[in-house]
């Protein structure tokens, strides 16, 4: 069944990212979720995703960038229904597209039952005829491929831009899970501060992020002590400067979130029912999200909880490719929403 005759599209709606998947077409585009709106008319909209970032600064209007997904759940649900319908459209390349289609996006374990009718009221919005709703976990888990129908536990840990899922699955339900606020953005914001606080250099979120991803590790004997030049302001004399950064620093700067993150896996795991964790300690730890790909994470957290990672090679995508999955399988979808309601 094609995507124009009542297919299936998947959407990963992050804090950070947006992904969209189409029925027989896959996983299409990954952009930023962001809209640059007018600071003093925010109905008036500028550019969505990737546009959005790269018009900032270049346009002579007073604008501002908007994020419409803080912390997992939807924030603004007019500015999200226009994220969704404008990347859906441009990955389908094709107008109305979510009107035709069977629309699956992931949401918060954590999520409140406000935050859940903030997100379909978007769906709805969006001209979806079918839409759903897929626990972040659980899509994880389906996009890694791992089989969640059997009665066996399997510990997902999906770390996203603004959260971080942990859940043990089992028999298509989640079992136990924990949902914190903290995710790639708190590493990025912990990255600022340090340099704020311990170099006198105030850099943005976007330099802190590049250096994360460039240079950053979770372990010491992982440090290779690079070294880069780091651009930014001095805070005591307010001009421009010039400094050299290793990795050493940028993984002192990480040592509090990581460290919140492993604790609440421990928490996790000593609060799963004793068969299950036999279970998880026999299988391993499954890392996901954007968050997962921080040099050496998978072998800090083996080391603090006793218990193997695995980490996918298409974490960053596998949310995305669990709702894709999900709305091109009607029946397995139908069998996820009956164990979600059944939890409830």
């Amino acid at each position: 069944m094609g995507i124009f005759a009542a297919g299936g599209i998947g959407i990963d709606l992050g804090s950070s990212f947006t992904s969209v998947f189409l029925e027989n077409r896959g996983l299409m585009l990954r952009e930023p979720s962001r809209v640059l709106v007018n600071r003093e008319n925010a109905k008036q909209i500028l550019g969505v995703g990737i546009q959005a970032q790269a018009m900032l600064g270049r346009t002579v209007e007073d604008v501002m960038l908007a994020s419409p997904i803080m912390d997992g759940a939807v924030a603004d649900v007019e500015l999200c229904t226009l994220l969704m319908t404008s990347l859906a459209e441009k990955a389908a390349d094709k107008r109305k597209v979510l009107e035709k289609a069977r629309l699956v996006v992931n949401v918060s374990q954590g999520a409140t039952k406000v935050e859940r009718q903030a997100l379909f009221q978007a769906m709805q919005a969006a001209g979806a005829k079918k839409p759903a709703a897929l626990r972040s976990p659980m899509a994880a888990a389906l996009g890694i491929g791992l089989d969640v129908d059997k009665p066996r536990g399997v510990m997902v840990v999906d770390i996203g831009g603004g959260t971080t899922e942990i859940a043990v699955l089992s028999m298509n339900g989640i079992v136990a899970a924990r949902a914190m606020r903290l995710g790639g953005m708190n590493m990025d914001e912990a990255i600022v501060r340090y340099f704020r606080r311990e170099k006198n250099m105030a850099v943005g979120f976007r330099t802190a992020e590049e250096l994360k991803r460039d240079i950053g590790t979770a372990l010491p004997d992982l440090d290779e002590g690079e070294k880069v030049l780091l651009k930014g302001r001095n805070m005591e004399t307010g001009k421009p400067d010039t400094i050299e950064v290793t990795s050493q620093d940028v993984r002192k700067a990480l040592e509090e979130p990581l460290c919140a993150l492993v604790d609440a896996m421990r928490s996790a795991l000593e609060n799963t029912p004793p068969e299950l964790v036999s279970d998880v300690m026999e299988d391993g730890i499954y890392l996901s999200g954007g968050g997962a790909m921080l040099h050496g994470l998978d072998e800090l957290i083996r080391q603090k909880t006793g218990v193997s990672v695995n980490l996918s090679e298409q974490a960053q995508d596998a949310v995305a490719l669990g709702v894709g999955r999900a709305a091109t399988d009607e029946r397995l979808l139908d069998k996820l929403l009956d164990a979600a309601s059944a939890e409830e």
